[in-house]
């Protein structure tokens, strides 16, 4: 614990003086009476003695520090126009539901490592502030990591649920969430080594205690899993052009393999639905509503090479789609790594992307699907991935998909008029979703989250965006401008065309 000027350097070293300041830190707007202060500092010492102390205290104070330390007399106040304290900004964070600006301010366990000696008061103080700090910002973890499953952000859970998990190595609500985390995300060996890393921790640590049954539960899922993965490795052959190399990912809607087109000798990304989507749409429909796709040709727009159906196991029918395979990396795997993007870049990417959906809705093709993991990030310039696959989805599958548990479209992405169920979508959806992205961009998180999809669509149909600039102020005015109408909540209020939003970034990027 230290008080610093504008440029790190010491103000106030002794510890009792900032013992004092951290009192009344805590203490926030309420302050803390003279008296307080006096049991807390100086409680072995006689009330004269102790008043005594305190007035030298805060006239030495005074002496350091040319700016005013304390608002009133008695109670006494910190002056937070003067003094920045993290663990003022950590409890309004939490005040208002803001976990990722709490975690942001906490620095650490509450004054570790600082002693007062003689003050057993305020030790005890001490100790019960930082457990409840502390159970304030594991609080704030669990909100994120439910957001960031209820995004489908693996990495980003996997990372809070080990965080969770190494300050508290024996906590099995942290063990059951990096476990459920990892395996969620395909990392078998990974939840089963941790299963078992646990229960081997909790035997040594509390001895006699039960087992908590994970490595069985992991060994279980993986084994049904491998044994599904198994029966569509082997029903994956997409005729005899394509050869299946290897995974690289599975969606709500379909399963992404790395293969070989031997036609012409060049490696594909081909997409095959999963069984339960598949079986929810019309195959015939399908093929004929992706057809329209091939059409369409644009430097930002990842084409369509092939699609079709092929006989699975079964006799059941199997639907797939072809696009090139881009060797860079998707835009959800860049913020995964960097969180925020420089201004310059992320308007770079938006512009990009707007111009790819400036041409698609001249086509008459809306995507409904815009978000961080179908933008493609390659040589410096974005890709648009599965246009018009939503559409297809919806047009062959309708309500056999709903029925099915099949939902398209990720809630912190989707517009209000999609959240609200509208039967009929232009191109404005579009922009908004690109609004959400860039957003994403620059502030680090899309502007509406919550812990379930009910929570986040309810929160895109009602609630106000919160202002970009208070999180990123170098964000220029003109941008925000920009994004709030892309952001709008009615369609007509939003800019009539993807071009329009082109315009504007581009007119407000020239500032950055």
């Amino acid at each position: 614990m230290a008080l610093t000027d504008a440029d790190a350097n010491a103000v106030i070293p002794q510890r009792r003086r900032l013992a004092l300041l951290a009192l009344l830190a805590v203490a926030g707007e309420r302050g803390l009476t003279r008296d307080k202060v006096l049991a807390y500092l100086w409680s072995e010492s006689s009330s004269e003695n102790a008043r005594h102390a305190l007035e030298q205290l805060l006239y030495s104070m005074r002496r350091q520090v040319p700016e005013e330390l304390f608002q009133g007399t008695d109670p006494l106040r910190l002056n937070t126009r003067v003094v920045h304290a993290d663990v003022v900004e950590f409890e309004r964070a939490i005040a208002a539901g803001d976990a990722a600006r709490a975690l942001a301010a906490y620095g650490g366990a509450f004054l570790d490592g600082f002693y007062l000696a003689d003050a057993p008061e305020f030790e005890r103080w001490a100790e019960q502030e930082r457990a409840r700090l502390s159970a304030d910002h594991v609080q704030a973890l669990r909100r994120l990591a439910s957001e960031a499953h209820a995004l489908g952000r693996h990495t980003t859970e996997i990372d809070i649920w080990r965080q969770l998990a190494s300050a508290d190595p024996l906590a099995e609500r942290a063990a059951i969430g990096l476990v459920r985390a990892l395996a969620e995300a395909g990392d078998w060996a990974g939840a089963l080594r941790h299963a078992r890393e646990y229960e081997a921790r909790l035997r040594e640590e509390v001895p006699g205690a039960p087992s908590t049954g994970l490595v069985a539960l992991v060994k279980r899922m993986s084994g049904e899993r491998a044994a599904v993965h198994a029966k569509e490795e082997a029903t994956v052959e997409a005729g005899e052009r394509y050869v299946i190399e290897r995974e690289l990912g599975r969606g709500a809607v379909a399963t992404v393999y790395l293969a070989r087109d031997r036609k012409h000798d060049r490696p594909v990304a081909l997409k095959m639905l999963r069984p339960e989507v598949a079986s929810g749409s019309d195959a015939q429909r399908f093929v004929r509503e992706i057809g329209f796709l091939a059409r369409l040709h644009h430097p930002h727009i990842l084409p369509l090479y092939d699609s079709g159906t092929m006989a699975l196991q079964e006799g059941r029918l199997g639907l797939f789609y072809v696009m090139p395979f881009v060797g860079g990396e998707s835009l959800r795997q860049r913020l995964d790594r960097e969180v925020r993007l420089p201004i310059a870049d992320a308007i770079h990417v938006a512009r990009e992307v707007a111009d790819a959906l400036s041409y698609a809705h001249r086509e008459g093709i809306v995507h409904r699907d815009i978000r961080p993991e179908n933008i493609l990030l390659e040589s410096g310039h974005a890709l648009v991935a599965d246009f018009g696959i939503a559409r297809a989805l919806e047009t062959a599958g309708g309500e056999k998909l709903s029925v099915s548990g099949v939902v398209l479209g990720v809630p912190a992405y989707v517009s209000p008029e999609q959240a609200g169920g509208a039967g009929e979508i232009d191109g404005r959806s579009d922009i908004y979703s690109l609004g959400c992205v860039l957003y994403e961009m620059l502030t680090g998180t899309p502007p509406f989250t919550g812990a379930t999809r009910g929570a986040v669509l309810a929160r895109v149909m009602t609630d106000a965006v919160p202002p970009i600039r208070t999180v990123c102020p170098a964000v220029p005015p003109g941008v925000e401008r920009a994004i709030l109408k892309a952001l709008a909540k009615q369609p007509k209020q939003r800019f009539a065309d993807a071009a329009g939003f082109v315009a504007a970034l581009g007119q407000a990027g020239q500032t950055t």
